[in-house]
């Protein structure tokens, strides 16, 4: 449960502090206000990353440092603390929880995050980098052990990139790392389509569910990893190992969980290209409803649930299925008016 926030040049905010319901809390506030970059600065705060823009444009324009605090816990209540510090040509980032230095990966799952944005239709509509950021975002909250072997893929694939890129431009011509990359990736790859298996089978067991019931119909929502690799170790070596050459001759990895897809279908059909604005949105929010349960399923913290000015994107049929959550778990939303809709929550003007 998060308790309070202090911001010092994040953002728009040259200085807020702010505290929190353990029940719905409304931030209200015209356009403008900073509304949104307090939700971002929550989000920020336990997911170590924005959900919209680069860590550098978080701090203030004109000033050189941000100061980030969060006071979160049930029992004890934890002080986690942000520091950023630009210069010309870089950024440097300090976390303490409770005054001791942490690593991104620390932090990440210590307070499980769910987040509306008036863009989760890009979900559906966009390219398949959403959809895999979405399912990233949703396990590393719940397994430390997908959150590690996420890291250290996109380490040895950075690297492994590098040196293909540098053989394909003749910087190079040693190309017997190549093998020891293709088996050092071989384990974290497979313990990454394990979890991402496990989220699938999820979905498709919930999601058709809750997409009837906002739509009011009787539709089938089938859900499926496009892996371009086996899923076990022994399949995945051979399978780097074959696409060698293709790498070679390309200058970068071809195959692997960043190139993966998440296909969703409605009646038996690609969503991506067949779905009216209305059954987008239905459909977006369905999948983030069986985010909200997945992770709380598979966390002890409830998740907090954060609604970045979502009610004026949903008719009321959806804003009463979306508002039904916000009573299961804290919740913060933003928004520009009171309405009657929400139910009990407590002021915060801005």
């Amino acid at each position: 449960m998060v308790k309070s926030i202090k911001l010092a040049n994040f953002r728009s905010h040259g200085y807020t502090e702010l505290d929190f319901s353990p029940n719905t809390t409304a931030i209200i506030g015209c356009n403008g206000a900073g509304k949104t970059n307090i939700l971002e600065a929550l989000y920020y705060a336990f997911i170590t990353k924005s959900f919209k823009s680069p860590q550098s444009s978080l701090v203030s324009r004109d000033m050189d440092f941000m100061k980030l605090n969060v006071e979160f816990g049930d029992n004890k209540i934890n002080n986690l603390e942000y520091r950023l510090k630009k210069s010309s040509s870089s950024i440097a980032r300090t976390i303490t929880i409770d005054g001791v230095k942490k690593q991104a990966s620390d932090v990440i799952g210590t307070q499980p995050i769910v987040i509306f944005i008036p863009d989760d239709t890009r979900i559906i509509t966009d390219g398949p980098q959403f959809r895999r950021n979405l399912v990233n975002g949703i396990i590393i909250q719940t397994s430390r052990e997908y959150l590690a072997a996420i890291n250290r893929y996109q380490k040895l694939l950075n690297q492994r990139n590098h040196l293909l890129y540098s053989l394909k431009n003749k910087r190079t011509t040693s190309k017997d790392q190549l093998f020891v990359y293709n088996l050092q990736m071989a384990e974290p790859i497979s313990v990454i389509y394990h979890y991402r298996d496990e989220l699938t089978q999820f979905l498709n067991q919930n999601i058709s569910q809750k997409y009837s019931s906002i739509s009011g119909g009787k539709d089938k929502i089938n859900i499926k990893q496009l892996s371009t690799l086996p899923k076990d170790k022994h399949g995945i070596l051979s399978s780097l190992e074959a696409h060698t050459s293709d790498d070679l001759a390309l200058g970068f990895t071809s195959k692997g969980p960043h190139k993966d897809e998440l296909a969703i279908g409605l009646n038996g059909f690609p969503s991506r290209d067949n779905l009216s604005r209305g059954e987008n949105r239905s459909l977006a929010l369905a999948i983030k409803l069986c985010e909200l349960e997945f992770i709380r399923s598979r966390n002890q913290t409830p998740p907090l649930l954060l609604l970045d000015d979502v009610l004026s994107e949903l008719d009321e049929s959806r804003q009463k299925h979306l508002l039904e959550q916000a009573t299961n778990q804290q919740t913060i939303l933003t928004t520009t008016a009171e309405t009657g809709n929400i139910g009990k929550y407590e002021i915060v003007r801005i």
